[in-house]
């Protein structure tokens, strides 16, 4: 496919809006770490009808109405990927600081006991992950057929050559073109249409690193020592990052030849914000036994986009003569300030607990949040909402359907328990459950109809996750106001990595175009995300 393409549209090229919106994106912005102090971690997480933990603000604001005492505390942790490949001088493991909060307690009279205030930072969630995969078969198929797929639109395709045509496809499909991974052709008709570069095998490594910090301020109250109730607004922020490098080659005499390589870094900002409630009960009030219920709002994040993009493949450039000007043809693109909202499904959380004399507690609690019920949507200065509908609504209506039809209700199930076996040393074991947000043969569609995310794809990977299962352990020791926990987390999780994704766009594509036949579909290539994560928590009571 060494043919010649002239590049007059680089020059103009400066700068691609390109966006993160799609459902892999928004599924990273819902879900959440088990994390905290050590007690809660150690615990499976599973306190939010036991209350009496900083963290439990988050899960049931309710929980901090337990306290009657002042409560400060910080948390170091150690995570760690051992299946991992470091990438871009980023480690396996990192030390990270997860957590420190502190409660004012208010002793008021005889009914309404307790006003207590609490505020608390904790990691909400940990982007870090390693993904590498080594020479993986893909089948005769190229990333080109994805830049293929999607420089079809639904009234043929468009000539990439024109500059109002480029303007029209994704940046990465943009690039396939300028470096020749994508040549036009012509059918027996005369009919315009683009082949794509075939390949044998593939590399790929991307490593993801940052968070979501979450800071929740808290007002609970106590009354009667039989109903606590508490509100909590939580502030987020932001930082994500991630870096991939890609690389395709056919071989030749057994030996890899003709190599096309592609980069992408990416960068997310943004903070949001939410609110919740909760409220414990206990029945009968000289049993221990709690009930407790909790209901999170949706969190509204504002978010900011930036990337680069680049390409390099094996065919050779020539200039508007034919002269041949590099054996290779490379080009790169930057995304600059990309604007969107999206807007997370309500949580909700049911938690029974108890306390067995002085020795035992225990807690169990589930919650659910429907992820198919996410939102996209642009600010209201942006011209993106045009491709949404013809109403000018700001929300991205293609997305919401593709959202709807991929990700699907998650449960969570926690499990803890709490053993003093001596006093003032204190054992827990916990088990936390998280089912999997995305639907049988979940893609990265790269022709969302009615959606600003078809003109503006950056990236063709994706990782169907598997359910989460943690198993946690923690350890604690008190000596008057002074206390100390420590906790370890093992989380096992396995994920299906496409490198790209045809299949969903074939059908369309060898009705309009019949040379191109039905193209087939990357098999997944399945990786171990596993964590091992240690934490220690010091705390002062008084």
């Amino acid at each position: 496919m060494n043919k010649k393409i002239v590049l007059a549209f680089v020059a103009s090229m400066g700068m691609l809006m390109a966006s993160a919106q799609d459902i892999y994106k928004v599924e990273s912005l819902v879900g959440s770490d088990l994390n905290g102090t050590a007690r809660f971690v150690g615990m499976g997480g599973a306190m939010s009808a036991l209350g009496a933990d900083l963290s439990t603000m988050n899960s049931n604001p309710a929980g901090i109405g337990m306290y009657r005492r002042n409560d400060i505390a910080a948390t170091l942790s150690l995570t760690t990927q051992p299946n991992g490949q470091s990438f871009m001088d980023i480690d396996k493991s990192r030390v990270s600081f997860d957590q420190v909060g502190l409660v004012y307690t208010t002793k008021i009279g005889s009914k309404l006991q307790f006003v207590n205030f609490g505020f608390n930072y904790q990691k909400r969630r940990n982007f870090k992950n390693y993904i590498g995969i080594d020479n993986a078969a893909t089948g005769g198929l190229s990333q080109a057929r994805t830049m293929q797929n999607t420089a079809f639109m639904s009234n043929g395709f468009v000539d990439l050559a024109t500059d109002d045509g480029a303007s029209m496809v994704p940046p990465f499909t943009y690039l396939g073109y300028t470096t020749q991974m994508l040549g036009a052709a012509y059918d027996a008709n005369g009919k315009l249409y683009y082949e794509g570069y075939s390949a044998d095998a593939y590399n790929y490594k991307r490593v993801q690193w940052g968070g979501i910090q979450e800071y929740d301020f808290n007002l609970a109250f106590n009354v009667q020592n039989q109903i606590y109730f508490g509100f909590t607004v939580g502030v987020h922020n932001v930082n994500f990052h991630s870096a991939l490098k890609y690389e395709e080659y056919a071989l030749v005499g057994g030996q890899a030849a003709h190599n096309y390589y592609s980069r992408n870094e990416e960068q997310l900002k943004g903070t949001g914000y939410d609110f919740k409630a909760g409220v414990i009960l206990r029945p009968i009030l000289e049993n221990p036994f709690r009930i407790g219920f909790s209901i999170s709002t949706p969190t509204w994040y504002d978010l900011t986009y930036d990337a680069y993009l680049e390409q390099d493949s094996p065919f050779a450039q020539f200039d508007d003569n034919g002269n041949q000007i590099s054996p290779n043809t490379y080009n790169d693109a930057t995304v600059d300030d990309h604007d969107y909202k999206v807007t997370t499904p309500w949580k909700f959380n049911l938690s029974l607990g108890t306390t067995i004399g002085k020795q035992l507690a225990l807690d169990a609690e589930y919650e659910y949040a429907d992820y198919s019920a996410s939102r996209v949507s642009y600010p209201d200065y942006d011209d993106y909402y045009y491709w949404s509908d013809s109403y000018g609504s700001t929300k991205d209506m293609g997305l919401r359907s593709e959202i709807k039809s991929q990700l699907k209700g998650v449960s969570t199930l926690r499990l803890g328990a709490e053993y003093n076996f001596i006093p003032g040393c204190f054992l827990r074991a916990g088990y936390n459950y998280v089912s999997s947000p995305f639907k049988s043969g979940a893609y990265l569609n790269q022709l969302v109809e009615d959606s600003p995310a078809y003109y503006y794809q950056a990236n063709t990977d994706y990782v169907n996750l598997s359910a989460i299962n943690r198993y946690t352990l923690g350890f604690g020791y008190r000596s008057g106001k002074f206390y100390v926990d420590a906790a370890y987390q093992y989380q096992h999780q396995t994920g299906d990595v496409f490198a790209f994704q045809t299949q969903a766009n074939d059908a369309q594509m060898a009705a309009e175009f019949p040379m191109l036949g039905s193209g087939g579909s990357l098999a997944a290539q399945k990786v171990n995300l596993n964590r091992h994560n240690f934490m220690l928590t010091l705390g002062f009571k008084f």
